[in-house]
């Protein structure tokens, strides 16, 4: 058996001894210029090769490869930066929303004595607002209701103050609705004034109302007709702006019934 190795430029054939095969693994590390792979390099070998590794080329070429590898890094390091700030602005804006959405205001009834200190202070409920707030929200919706002008924007600003007088989806909403498609405020042919002659509380939370509606008609002059109605209210404080400023206290109407009555007194 014989085995190659490279010395200098020329390749040398070494015979092993009585023919016998030897594993290269079991060869000499180092033993006549062997290596553990079965090729030697000369010194000048190493020498090139030395020198080869430290050309300006090799030197740029490992610049340029650590340079995009930093920012290869980099852009890692700011995509998963990024990333985490918007998951932190999601779940701000988030929080701020629902924190938005929960916020209750409750009115409260705050008397103040003749040196201006705040005195007894409670939540507005039926029994701790003022009787006369009920009675003015009470007329308020008759009025506003009951009324008819041939101003179609001025008609559109009455029913709107009506409708804000009336709890949402309650029964007072509904009945409503339903005077108002038999009696479209907007298509009046003549005019009709209201003027509330007393309401009356009979209950807790109910008061009975008597009006007048007058009508201009065309030939007969002015009509009119007497009207009783009982009203059912209740308080329910305003969570925005704008029932704050239309309706403060939070007072009202829940249920109505109207019927035409000659009796004044």
């Amino acid at each position: 058996m014989s085995l190659f190795s490279r010395k200098g430029k020329h390749m040398t054939e070494k015979i092993l001894p009585d023919g016998e095969n030897m594993p290269l693994s079991k060869q000499p590390e180092n033993e006549g210029g062997w290596t553990s792979q079965g090729v030697a390099l000369s010194d000048a070998e190493r020498s090139a090769i030395e020198s080869f590794a430290k050309t300006p080329w090799l030197n740029s070429k490992k610049r340029y490869t650590d340079i995009y590898q930093a920012l290869a890094s980099s852009v890692s390091q700011w995509r998963i930066a990024t990333f985490t700030m918007l998951l932190l602005l999601v779940f701000s804006v988030v929080g701020n929303i629902t924190l938005a959405l929960s916020v209750r205001i409750q009115p409260y009834v705050i008397q103040v004595d003749e040196h201006g200190y705040a005195i007894p202070i409670k939540k507005a409920d039926i029994s701790g607002v003022d009787q006369r707030i009920v009675t003015s929200q009470v007329g308020l919706f008759i009025v506003d209701s009951r009324t008819r002008l041939l101003d179609r924007e001025a008609q559109l600003i009455f029913a709107e103050d009506a409708y804000r007088c009336v709890a949402a989806a309650s029964a007072a909403e509904r009945k409503l609705n339903d005077y108002f498609r038999a009696s479209p405020p907007t298509q009046a042919k003549f005019p009709v004034m209201v003027e509330i002659r007393s309401i009356i509380p009979i209950s807790k939370n109910t008061y009975r109302a008597r009006w007048v509606e007058s009508t201009a008609g065309e030939t007969s002059g002015i009509v009119t007709n007497t009207y009783e109605g009982i009203l059912t209210v209740a308080v329910s404080p305003p969570t925005n702006l704008e029932n704050i400023l239309t309706n403060p206290m939070g007072v009202y109407v829940m249920d109505f019934t109207v019927q035409e009555s000659t009796n004044m007194n």
